[in-house]
């Protein structure tokens, strides 16, 4: 499959997951405020809501990785295109530009400098999950969930949605340690924390405006 056909597929896959949780939003806005359970739990909740209550073309395939949501689909364009559709949700009330992940959360390898050395850490996910004599193509998406700590409760300000290119893609997007997508994550090497890394929203957005998208929580306070 061509490049580009590749590109459409996750571009598919993610404008699903992206309307989703546009619909999901006030919902979550109003989760977020009145839940008492930790941000990250909450966070993961309403991501796999707001998933299932679109109702995505599934597929009857049970998938497994460390993600929040794992689901089979088909993607249409028109013909039917098996994905395994990775979705992660983070938490936070201070960055807004970029996510952390784990390299089981990414096919791609992790090429960029950090501490004067120039690091080329492959992921762990595969690019193509094969169940049953079925070739699923692996779409990793991120929801971050910047929020704020008020007198009333957490605000939910802003959604952040972001799709990780598949390493079948990694020269578009991360050839090189200079090209890179990637900034130094919060692992410790010196006390033996497994390597992490964030996404870099803004140069990830820059490459393809479409894979980092914003959305805006509607105003759910009662002002009456």
């Amino acid at each position: 499959m061509k490049l580009e056909e590749l590109e459409h597929i996750e571009q598919t896959a993610f404008s699903m997951v992206v309307q989703a949780l546009t619909d999901y939003a006030k919902e979550a806005a109003t989760i977020f405020r009145e839940e008492i359970d930790q941000p990250q739990d909450i966070a993961e909740d309403i991501t796999r809501e707001a998933v299932e209550a679109m109702g995505l073309p599934g597929v009857r395939e049970r998938l497994y990785g460390k993600v929040d949501v794992k689901k089979a689909i088909y993607v249409f364009l028109p013909e039917a295109h098996p994905v395994a559709l990775m979705l992660d949700a983070k938490a936070e009330a201070r960055d807004k530009t970029s996510a952390t992940i784990q390299m089981s959360q990414t096919s791609m390898h992790v090429k960029m400098h950090r501490g004067g050395q120039i690091i080329d850490e492959a992921g762990k996910l595969p690019q193509v999950i094969k169940r049953n004599e079925q070739e699923f193509y692996v779409v990793t998406v991120i929801a971050k969930f910047f929020y704020e700590e008020t007198k009333e409760g957490r605000e939910l300000q802003q959604i952040i949605v972001a799709c990780i290119p598949n390493g079948k893609l990694q020269e578009l997007y991360n050839p090189n340690a200079e090209d890179t997508i990637w900034r130094v994550g919060r692992d410790a090497p010196t006390r033996g924390e497994d390597f992490r890394v964030r996404l870099n929203f803004a140069p990830l957005k820059e490459k393809a405006p479409w894979r980092v998208r914003e959305i805006f929580l509607p105003q759910t306070k009662d002002t009456t």
